[in-house]
């Protein structure tokens, strides 16, 4: 029953996004959200570049979302391949980062979407400092997978998980639609979301 309702609810998104072109179409639903969120709760900022030190090693990020619920505000981070005993040695622009596609209908159109690990606010420490700021439109964005991470620990968990699954070839957008074996994830550059 239950693999019959997830085909069900499948279809329907796909059916429901066919007619959508891939490179304008960032339905609602996957967009970041800031309703309750207000500036001055916040410490970090939509499109902050985020240098971040976990045990002897620092990655780069970028805040693509901010929530907020009953154990605080989180930070949603899209992290990049970036992992180096030497912070910030590469441009913003050169950076991959961890993305995927989701098919949007049956003639190989894709939504393409950033991954997201969500950062609790009780986690951010002087580990987590800001050395740029992105100029990112928050229409172009779509996100397509998120977790959340309570500390800094989980946080580098994430990016290791992020790793092994992108050195798998991903699946193009018109093969294999319904194999549940599918590759969506990939990178991509943060160009494809900045404001022109």
């Amino acid at each position: 029953m239950r693999n019959i309702l997830l085909l069900l609810t499948l279809s329907l998104l796909i059916f429901s996004c066919e007619t959508k072109k891939s490179e304008d179409f960032h339905p609602d639903i996957m967009k970041p959200n800031w309703d309750g969120i207000t500036p001055e709760n916040i410490k970090y900022k939509f499109g902050d570049a985020v240098s971040i030190f976990i045990d002897k090693q620092y990655y780069i990020g970028i805040i693509m979302d901010i929530n907020q619920d009953k154990a605080g505000i989180w930070y949603g981070i899209c992290l990049s391949d970036y992992r180096s005993i030497i912070p910030n040695q590469k441009k913003i622009n050169e950076l991959n980062f961890f993305a995927r596609n989701i098919p949007s209908g049956f003639s190989g159109d894709c939504v393409s979407c950033y991954d997201l690990s969500y950062l609790n606010e009780n986690s951010v420490s002087k580990n987590v400092r800001v050395f740029e700021n992105v100029k990112i439109d928050i229409d172009k964005i779509s996100i397509g997978a998120s977790s959340p991470a309570k500390n800094l620990k989980q946080l580098e968990n994430d990016y290791f998980n992020a790793i092994k699954v992108r050195k798998q070839k991903p699946t193009e957008c018109d093969e294999e639609i319904l194999n549940p074996k599918r590759v969506a994830e990939r990178y991509f550059k943060i160009e494809n979301v900045l404001m022109e």
